[in-house]
């Protein structure tokens, strides 16, 4: 029995790796692209990792045509702890958070980042196939998150540079109770929201003084290598942030939190994005103004702490009617098994005032602009990587199933 079953794992990983050519026909296609009538019939053609046509017909001569119910792009979750973060939630699996040091500004998800986690695969089943994995939520700054695609039962034996798409796509800063209850319950700082404040301003500050030493190193005839200012890492990777060149995640839960994360923003001219905004929905015009998107979630937040209390599952679609661009992320959660499923979290979202179109963007294109990876990912275009999800009903019911999940291509799950 053992010895059949390994034969049919690897005749699947077989097809996966050699049949490059598929056809993907769908009853109801949504590409999320503004290139096919939304729900309505379609062919997507994948040749060699990418989609090389959206039509309608029949599946053509030479492809392996798969047909399923409804199609969509594969998912993405802008904001997530999975490949740090572990399914058994003990000490050797936990990697999110570095609370040696409240500004760990130079530690990167990418180096942390585990392909063979059992969550990066139990994801994939439920259609997600990029994530931005992100450290924690204990340090002030964080360090740098990455985006990277997933893999399922049917694709192992990748490695983090093979999934990455990008191994920095911005830094992490955290506000609110975490940061000083890891630290304040130790007497170190900070132990207060002032506290935690402060310390950032002060790490940006002294960011825009190395950058600004480096840029007159740079300028000059650099006869005297005595006078090369020191690397420092941390201010290197800071310096990029305030250079405008990384983006900043301002993860924030309560009205507070988020006004001082806005006020930063400002102050230091940064790129940012809001993470977590539990109580966005409370000062939507107040975002709306900055300027920023919001990574809205997870919906089902669990009211637990002053910083939860006011919880709302409208908050993603009170936030979108005010027009401020909305991704539903999943975050980070303390229990097993540490993973929400991304698709429950938008069906709510959408059940809940978002409607089933913007939920979809939400996790889709929408989450992909915010990211700066729209050009690869988030909707089903010719030349874009071909990642897709298939169902055999409604995404976003509960009793529908994803039948198969497409990466780069490759058929990555198929259900059973």
């Amino acid at each position: 029995m053992k010895s059949l079953r390994l034969l049919l794992i690897l005749a699947a990983l077989g097809s996966c790796a050699f049949a490059q050519k598929y056809a993907i026909v769908a009853d109801k296609l949504y590409t999320e692209a503004g290139n096919h009538k939304a729900g309505t019939p379609g062919v997507v053609l994948i040749d060699n990792g990418k989609i090389t046509s959206v039509s309608t017909g029949a599946a053509p001569a030479g492809y392996t045509a798969i047909h399923a119910a409804v199609v969509t792009p594969g998912l993405i979750d802008p904001k997530t702890t999975v490949g740090i973060s572990g399914a058994y939630n003990i000490p050797a699996d936990q990697d999110q958070d570095e609370s040696t040091d409240p500004n760990t500004a130079d530690v990167r998800a990418f180096d942390s980042f585990n392909p063979n986690e059992k969550l990066l695969s139990f994801v994939n089943t439920y259609a997600v196939t990029t994530v931005q994995t992100a450290p924690g939520i204990i340090n002030p700054i964080a360090g740098q998150a990455a985006i990277f695609k997933t893999v399922g039962p049917l694709s192992p034996g990748m490695t983090a540079e093979q999934l990455s798409l990008r191994p920095v796509s911005a830094m992490v800063f955290n506000l609110g109770e975490s940061p000083k209850q890891n630290y304040g319950k130790d007497h170190k700082a900070p132990g207060t929201r002032m506290g935690t404040a402060a310390l950032i301003r002060k790490a940006l500050l002294d960011a825009q003084a190395y950058d600004r030493k480096w840029g007159d190193w740079n300028k000059s005839e650099k006869k005297d290598p005595s006078k090369q200012p020191a690397r420092d890492t941390k201010q290197e990777a800071l310096a990029a942030v305030v250079r405008g060149e990384v983006p900043a995640i301002f993860n924030a839960y309560r009205q507070d939190d988020i006004d001082t994360a806005i006020r930063l923003a400002r102050e230091f001219k940064l790129k940012f994005i809001l993470s977590s905004v539990t109580e966005g929905y409370m000062m939507a015009d107040v975002i709306k103004s900055s300027g920023a998107p919001a990574l809205v979630g997870p919906t089902l937040q669990r009211i637990e702490s002053m910083e939860t209390d006011n919880a709302s599952i409208e908050d993603a679609a009170i936030l979108a009617n005010t027009g401020i661009p909305v991704g539903i992320m999943t975050g980070f959660e303390g229990y097993v098994p540490k993973n929400r499923v991304l698709l429950f979290e938008a069906a709510i979202a959408a059940a809940n005032g978002l409607g089933p179109d913007r939920a979809l963007r939400s996790v889709t294109i929408d989450a992909a602009k915010i990211l700066g990876i729209a050009d690869r990912v988030g909707s089903l275009e010719a030349g874009k990587d071909a990642d897709l999800a298939l169902f055999d009903g409604d995404p976003f019911e509960y009793t529908s199933h994803v039948v198969a999940v497409f990466v780069n291509g490759k058929e990555t799950y198929k259900r059973e």
